[in-house]
């Protein structure tokens, strides 16, 4: 067997070995694990029983996606808030004639009745067609009202960026789209311990191009099991300069690594780690 069948034998090789993730489309620009969308909530005068007040809700990000795409954001009013006026949930159609705008806002007049502590909801979806898939976030929005006191959030808090496509969900999760079975109300900076590695191996290419030893860098899906989804190369110097058959041996070797989690609140969770698997000159 030459060099370049055994190159070629290589990389199918490491195709069987390891899931490698093709380039996510995404809305916007930017590192494909970055959302560019979004919604939030504001009251805009302090909240004060059985008097009305404006709940003002932004939406964002619409004009990034190619046409044609349906945005529908809902808000969820809790029982002990009674809505005066305005709509809780708000679709857009995006297409070629729509005028782009960079948001869109529109507002709800609510009116608290009774004392207690309440959780207003926002949530967004945006499909963007089989390609993209659609993208999904929400927020909480706390209030308290109490006789002698009343307490609101001035900003709502983001529970989680999620994507779904071909039947498969991510998280954003910053610089990469993660993998996940379920959604989760989580964020990336949420996670307070990295996945890694516990069992590593190294490749060995005697006909790979030198200089050898190298590392060879790969990012890799972990799931809450340890169990890797997904793997990818990472082309760090210019487009094409590291050989394929370096890249097979390489993600040969990656298949048999095992993983440790990452964790968040104290809980094994899905997310990404950057690897480089080093590279020998094995003997023939």
């Amino acid at each position: 067997m030459n060099r370049a069948e055994r190159g070629s034998a290589l990389l199918l090789c490491a195709l069987a070995a390891a899931s490698i993730a093709a380039t996510p489309a995404r809305a916007g620009i930017g590192a494909e694990g970055e959302p560019a969308f979004g919604i939030s909530g504001y009251f805009k005068s302090p909240p004060t029983l059985d008097q009305p007040t404006t709940l003002e809700i932004r939406v964002w990000g619409e004009s990034e996606y190619l046409p044609p795409a349906t945005s529908v954001a809902r808000i969820s009013i809790p029982d002990g808030i009674a809505l005066v006026s305005g709509d809780t949930v708000s679709v857009v159609h995006v297409d070629r004639k729509t005028k782009r705008r960079p948001e869109r806002v529109f507002q709800l007049v609510i009116r608290p009745v009774r004392y207690g502590s309440y959780l207003i909801r926002g949530w967004l979806a945006i499909d963007a067609g089989e390609m993209h898939g659609a993208d999904e976030t929400d927020f909480y929005l706390p209030l308290t009202i109490q006789p002698d006191s009343v307490t609101y959030a001035r900003a709502p808090r983001s529970t989680r960026y999620e994507n779904v496509r071909h039947g498969q969900r991510y998280r954003y999760g910053g610089r990469y789209l993660v993998p996940i079975d379920s959604s989760q109300a989580l964020l990336e900076e949420e996670i307070t311990v990295k996945a890694k590695p516990t069992v590593q191996e190294a490749a060995s290419c005697h006909d790979c191009p030198g200089p050898l030893p190298t590392v060879v860098p790969f990012v890799v899906m972990v799931g809450s099991d340890g169990r890797v989804r997904e793997s990818r190369f990472l082309d760090i110097q210019e487009q094409g300069t590291t050989d394929p058959a370096l890249v097979a041996a390489a993600s040969a070797a990656l298949s048999r690594w095992e993983f440790e989690p990452a964790k968040a609140k104290g809980l094994p969770v899905a997310d990404y780690v950057v690897v480089r698997v080093p590279v020998r000159d094995g003997q023939p």
